[in-house]
C-alpha cells in the first residue's frame, strides 16, 4: 500500500519539475525569437548569394530589422498599439519589417533602409510592447498578469500554433504513379525557408524523368549531365545497377558531351527565353536553389546532388522490379510532427 501511494507521488514527475520552470507555450516564444533575431539574418544572406549581379548595377541586402507592434490611423499619426487594443478594435498586431539595400551603379553607392511587408507578432516575444513590463504595468494595459502569450491577434482574433503531422522530408518514398506508369519516387527537399518537392517517372518508352520547380519532365540523364556528371561511365559507376533501362536513358541522350550543352537541352524543353548567357545563368539558378536544396546551395554541390540523384535513379529501378514494394506513408518513422520552429 505504501508503494502504490510513493508511485503515485511520482506519477509524472518529470513533467511537473519541467512545468516549475517552463510553460506549455514557450517554446512558441522561443521559436518566433529565434526568427526575429537570428534567422531572418539568415535568410537575407542566403537571398544575398543568389542575387545576380550583372556589370552596370549591384545589390546588396544588409541587415534585417522588425520594429515594435504600430498602427498608423487614418490621419496619419502613429502609436504603439497593445494586444488588448487590437483586440478590441480588430486589428492585426503586426509590426513593420525593415531592411537596409545598398544599390552600386556606376561606381556610386546608395544605401536606403526600406519597408517590405509586415509580420504578425506573438505576444509576450521579444518584440512584442508588453515585453519585459512588470505585473503593475501590465495592470495598466488591461493585460492579465497571468497571461502566458504565445499566440498571435490577428483582425481582433487570437491564432495559436497547432503542431501538424507530416511526410519527412529529404527522404525518398516510393508509390503509385497517377498518370504514366505503375510506380513514382518522390522526395520533399527542405533547407530553410524551401520545402521543393522532387518526383522521378519515367515514359513508356522507358526514359526517366525528373520535375522540380518549373522544370517538369527533364530527362534524368540530361539533368545528370548538367550538374556536372558528363561522362556515361561516371553515371553508370554511381547508378551501380546495370539493365536495359540504364543503357537505353544514356544511349538516348549520347549526343550531349556537356554541361552547357545538356542545359542548354534543359532549356529547349521548358523554352526559356534570352541570350545564352542568360539562359545558361538562369538554369545554374535553377539547380543550384531549387534541385535538392537540402544537399546545398553552391556551385561546389553539383556532383553531390549529381551523385545523390544516381542513388535515387537505383532506388527507383529496384522499386520497377518490385513494384509491391511500396513506401508506408502512415509508418510512423516515416511521418514528422511540424512544430512552430518548422
Amino acid at each position: 500500500m505504501k508503494l502504490e501511494k510513493s508511485q503515485e507521488k511520482e506519477e509524472h514527475l518529470l513533467v511537473k519539475k519541467y512545468l516549475q520552470d517552463h510553460s506549455l507555450i514557450e517554446s512558441n516564444i522561443t521559436s518566433f525569437n529565434n526568427l526575429i533575431n537570428h534567422r531572418m539574418q539568415e535568410i537575407i544572406e542566403e537571398l544575398n548569394e543568389s542575387i545576380n549581379s550583372d556589370e552596370d548595377i549591384e545589390i546588396k541586402l544588409g541587415k534585417i530589422k522588425v520594429g515594435k507592434p504600430q498602427i498608423v490611423e487614418a490621419d496619419g499619426s502613429s502609436h504603439y498599439i497593445t494586444p488588448s487594443e487590437a483586440r478590441i478594435r480588430g486589428l492585426t498586431y503586426s509590426s513593420q519589417i525593415n531592411v537596409e539595400i545598398t544599390i552600386k551603379q556606376f561606381g556610386q553607392i546608395e544605401s536606403h533602409e526600406v519597408e517590405i511587408g509586415k509580420i504578425p507578432v506573438i505576444v509576450k516575444s521579444d518584440v512584442c510592447n508588453l515585453a519585459n513590463l512588470d505585473k503593475g504595468q501590465l495592470i495598466e494595459e488591461y493585460i492579465d498578469p497571468k497571461d502566458p502569450g504565445g499566440y498571435f491577434i490577428i483582425n481582433g482574433n487570437e491564432r495559436v500554433i497547432v503542431m501538424a503531422e507530416d511526410l519527412a522530408e529529404n527522404q525518398p518514398f516510393i508509390e503509385k504513379s497517377k498518370t504514366k506508369t505503375d510506380v513514382m519516387l518522390r522526395l520533399f527537399s527542405k533547407r530553410g525557408s524551401y520545402r521543393i518537392p522532387i518526383s522521378i517517372t519515367d515514359t513508356v518508352d522507358g526514359i526517366v524523368e525528373v520535375s522540380f520547380s518549373r522544370f517538369k519532365n527533364i530527362p534524368i540523364v540530361v539533368i545528370l549531365k548538367a550538374l556536372g556528371l558528363s561522362k556515361e561511365s561516371e553515371i553508370a559507376k554511381y547508378v551501380g545497377r546495370e539493365n536495359d533501362s540504364l543503357i537505353v536513358n544514356l544511349y538516348e541522350y549520347a549526343n550531349i558531351q556537356s554541361e552547357e550543352d545538356a542545359m542548354m537541352a534543359i532549356a529547349e524543353q521548358t523554352s526559356l527565353q534570352g541570350t545564352k548567357k542568360e539562359i545558361l545563368d538562369r538554369i545554374k539558378q535553377r539547380l543550384d536553389s531549387y534541385f535538392l536544396p537540402h544537399i546545398g546551395l553552391k556551385k561546389e554541390h553539383r556532383i553531390e546532388k549529381a551523385v545523390t540523384l544516381c542513388k535515387f535513379l537505383k532506388q527507383f529501378f529496384v522499386a520497377k522490379e518490385n513494384p509491391e514494394n511500396l513506401t508506408d506513408k502512415d509508418h510512423y518513422a516515416n511521418k514528422r510532427v511540424r512544430m512552430s520552429g518548422d
